[in-house]
């Protein structure tokens, strides 16, 4: 008997029981949990298509379940600045291919993680022979221009690569950045800090003292809804633009969503000055993880208070309170994590353009269609005998 699958349009629709199984016997993060799911569902329905995908071994178990998504993208916010620079320019003869109709073997707002889980990563040549062929069809069926499954890790492209071998490209992104979790607090961290180093955050610090700026981690889901008002998305969607890496643009119904679902798994590090949040970072947190994962600030109150800095040394401390085995940073500011002692995991997508043109297109330009961000080594910030415990984790790593 075959490998065989079963296909649904709403998470709501799916064998739960099954999802869950297979989440588990495969160490799935919180982003493969149908309470993310269903948040993202909600939230994005408006721009983007969802389906979902159980695949059955050929004794009728289940091995694998994915989620899926289709939108349109503009191209000149992932690319190679060359290649944006060429298309932004060049709009009559190019326009064609900014904008690209995608189908995505991932789920939206889940950063630096898959959203595929196999059972048994042996069996994936055949797993991802039936996921494939679901994609393919349905890349046909609804006017795709290109299937991108995304994102994994060094340790993935094992079982991923019978994708090579359908005409899938596998094209490296920015990493992620990670810090060690390897001090009890901040405070610790600091202390175990290079004179230099930890001055340039007594520098920033200082900036806070007197300055009426008051900080909060907020769990409380009421008091979250409360104070991440419009105003406050704004300055999300400010800093989004800002980036050196154009990452997703979720709109304010995805925080509500994710903040009512995952009840005492979402955080809001937030900082007010006069009553009014003027910085803030969205946590998300499973047992074993502490995703540091979007913020916003008031630019104009930037420099003056190094509200980024400073959100930043609040999230760690956050974070290494929690005691969890991995605290992801993000994708962005590599130079600035680098310096604050974090390491990098590399990620890849595999991707093909659908059509003669776009098949074309992905094979050539496979490498250009993707913004390169090589990370930076962790810097030598730590003095002799204060970074022990952190050398001792490496070495277990």
């Amino acid at each position: 008997m075959p490998y065989t699958c079963r296909v649904f349009d709403a998470i709501d629709a799916v064998d739960l029981a099954v999802w869950n199984e297979v989440c588990s016997r495969s160490g799935a993060s919180i982003f493969m949990d149908p309470r993310f799911i269903a948040a993202v569902e909600t939230s994005m329905r408006q721009n983007c298509r969802f389906w979902y995908v159980i695949v059955y071994d050929d004794a009728g178990r289940p091995a694998a379940c994915a989620g899926l998504s289709a939108m349109t993208i503009d191209l000149t916010d992932f690319a190679d600045p060359r290649l944006a620079w060429i298309i932004k320019r060049v709009p009559k003869i190019l326009s064609r291919f900014r904008k690209l109709n995608v189908l995505f073997g991932s789920l939206p707002g889940s950063p630096g993680e898959k959203s595929l889980a196999l059972a048994v990563t042996g069996a994936s040549a055949q797993i991802l022979s039936v996921l494939d062929g679901v994609m393919c069809d349905l890349a046909e069926k609804i006017g795709m221009d290109a299937i991108i499954y995304k994102e994994f890790g060094q340790g993935d492209l094992e079982w991923m690569n019978p994708l090579l071998e359908r005409g899938y490209q596998c094209i490296a992104i920015p990493p992620m950045h990670l810090l060690r979790p390897s001090f009890e607090n901040f405070a610790q961290y600091c202390a175990a800090l290079r004179t230099r180093y930890r001055q340039q955050i007594n520098r920033s610090t200082r900036k806070l003292k007197s300055s009426g700026i008051e900080q909060s981690v907020l769990t409380d889901p009421d008091e979250i809804l409360k104070v991440y008002t419009p105003e406050a998305h704004a300055m999300y969607c400010e800093m989004v633009a800002k980036s050196d890496v154009k990452l997703e643009v979720f709109p304010i119904e995805y925080y509500r969503q994710l903040t009512m679902r995952l009840k005492g798994q979402v955080e809001l590090i937030a900082f007010f000055k006069d009553a009014r949040l003027i910085a803030f970072g969205w946590c998300l947190y499973d047992r074993s993880t502490y995703h540091m994962m979007y913020a916003g600030l008031d630019y104009q109150l930037n420099h003056q208070f190094d509200l980024y800095f400073n959100l930043m040394y609040a999230g760690f401390d956050r974070a290494l309170r929690k005691r969890v085995s991995k605290i992801h940073v993000g994708q962005t500011a590599t130079v600035f994590k680098a310096r604050m002692g974090c390491y990098s995991e590399p990620l890849y997508i595999f991707a093909k353009g659908l059509g003669p043109v776009m098949s074309r297109l992905f094979r050539y330009g496979g490498k250009l269609l993707v913004i390169k961000k090589p990370s930076n080594p962790p810097s030598d910030i730590f003095k002799r005998g204060g970074g022990e415990n952190l050398r001792s984790s490496q070495a277990d790593g």
